[in-house]
């Protein structure tokens, strides 16, 4: 059954705070801490890869009890109503340059990068689970997630292309350039605080339904310990549709941070761009993202969704360290390469929301029960992990290489290495991706015999699991 469009449309608009936020710490914060706060790389990678680790902690909480949640809101929205206020706040703070000493400044950055991934834990995992709630129709999963795709955007545009303009535009009125980012930062957290709050008061439609039955309403309020929530991940780990998944989002997200958190850096000391063309450049991203959007979903309704995104990741990934091969010396192979980017980054956040989407629906039939934010949880633990990673290793690179942040000119090393973070690196773990996803054993036949059995059991009737051993084992 198709979605009404004001569902589609409202449930997209949230998606600007996920990837406003993203991109913006993806993009901006190494660079802000590095640059403009004064804490070396090295220290910097650290700090901003402990708010992702921390957010993995946080995330399989949060999902287990938006699980369990009962509320006359259903079992999504009250997060994402929590979360909307604070996380503009903590946003702010992340930019915020104080005078003080390195520890003082290390501990201050800690402890608000651990605020800011609490409060991003807070409404992630709902809100993407929340998708899964919203239908189980397998195409209609995939057009659901191109209406957030294309507000993802959006957000890219306000959270990547925005803060450089805010900021010159800002020091061209004579505020200092600290002042500047702050500015910055507390516009693209109050843009995202909106979009988290319309999208949760808009639309009506929830599963509180769910928690009408008294078994239901039994089952998730009989007091689950901390010790069972950890076992039922263990269980849902074992099924190997959520490796793949799992296994293939961590390696694109560590291609797409590093590339993300790289491409400032690559614009301003290897090409030398001024801050109005990196904004232009960052826009191609976005471009080209929304205008990939309808061939990215119509192509996903002809053909497997996983073929779909063995290729386009795939190629793009074998492009990108083609253009790094043959050098990205003009603005041509820069337009280029980041064309190759958004192809990727379009087909990623279109098509593996979807699939993950497939996977809530095995898990259900697996198990018994629907954990479906607890499974989305495990892809934002990709995520956090995937950051973590990222920025600490670029973080250790750039130290290596020799990187200097008050140098105009870097040496030749470290551009060296810094023009592999923006394509080498990330081309790599692209292909890596397309790999693990043509072992995925999920596709529309198999789907289809998955909501068979769970409309079977639905009705009383025994399934028989040695069926389908071809998906789990």
């Amino acid at each position: 059954m198709k979605l009404p469009f004001k569902i589609k449309m409202s449930y997209g608009i949230g998606a600007i705070c996920d990837n406003a936020l993203y991109t913006l710490i993806g993009t901006y914060l190494l660079l802000f801490l590095t640059t403009v706060a004064g804490v070396s790389p090295a220290m910097a990678g650290t700090i901003v890869a402990i708010g992702p680790v921390w957010e993995a902690i946080c995330g399989p909480i949060v999902g287990f009890k938006s699980d369990g949640m009962v509320s006359r809101y259903g079992r999504r929205k009250p997060f994402l109503l929590t979360a909307a206020v604070p996380v503009a706040i903590v946003t702010s703070l992340l930019f915020t340059s104080i005078d003080a000493s390195p520890t003082v400044k290390a501990i201050y950055y800690i402890v608000v990068v651990l605020m800011f991934f609490t409060t991003f834990a807070t409404f992630f995992v709902p809100y993407m689970a929340w998708g899964s709630d919203l239908t189980e129709d397998y195409n209609e999963r995939t057009v659901l997630r191109s209406y957030a795709y294309v507000f993802n955007q959006v957000g890219m545009c306000i959270g990547m292309v925005l803060p450089t303009m805010i900021v010159d535009y800002c020091m061209n009125l004579g505020r200092t350039v600290q002042q500047s980012w702050q500015i910055a930062a507390v516009f693209v957290g109050v843009c995202g605080s909106a979009a988290l709050l319309y999208c949760a008061l808009s639309i009506h439609t929830t599963d509180v339904k769910d928690f009408q039955k008294p078994e239901k309403r039994e089952k998730f309020l009989d007091g689950k310990s901390i010790l069972k929530m950890f076992g039922e991940y263990l269980n849902i780990l074992k099924l190997r549709p959520i490796q793949y998944i799992i296994g293939a989002s961590l390696m694109y997200l560590v291609a797409n941070i590093t590339f993300s958190s790289d491409r400032v850096f690559f614009m301003t000391y290897n090409l030398e761009l001024e801050p109005k063309m990196i904004s232009a450049m960052l826009m191609v991203i976005t471009i080209n993202g929304i205008v990939m959007v309808p061939f990215i979903s119509k192509l996903a309704t002809i053909f497997e969704k996983k073929s779909v995104f063995v290729y386009v990741m795939g190629g793009s990934g074998t492009l990108m360290i083609f253009m790094r091969l043959i050098g990205i010396e003009s603005l041509t192979a820069l337009v280029l390469t980041l064309l190759f980017y958004a192809a990727a980054n379009a087909c990623y956040w279109q098509l593996m929301p979807s699939m993950l989407y497939d996977v809530c629906a095995a898990e259900e039939l697996m198990s018994g029960d629907n954990h479906s934010g607890a499974v989305i949880s495990l892809q934002a633990l990709s995520e956090s992990l995937s950051i973590a990673v990222s920025v600490q290793i670029l973080g250790i690179i750039l130290d290596v290489a020799g990187f200097e942040s008050e140098a105009v000119v870097q040496t030749e090393t470290a551009m060296s290495w810094i023009e592999s973070c923006f394509a080498f690196i990330p081309g790599l773990f692209m292909i890596l991706a397309a790999i693990l996803i043509h072992h995925y054993p999920i596709n529309k036949e198999n789907f289809a015999r998955i909501m068979g059995a769970l409309d079977r059991r639905k009705q009383g009737e025994q399934v028989n699991m040695e069926e389908f051993q071809d998906i789990f084992k």
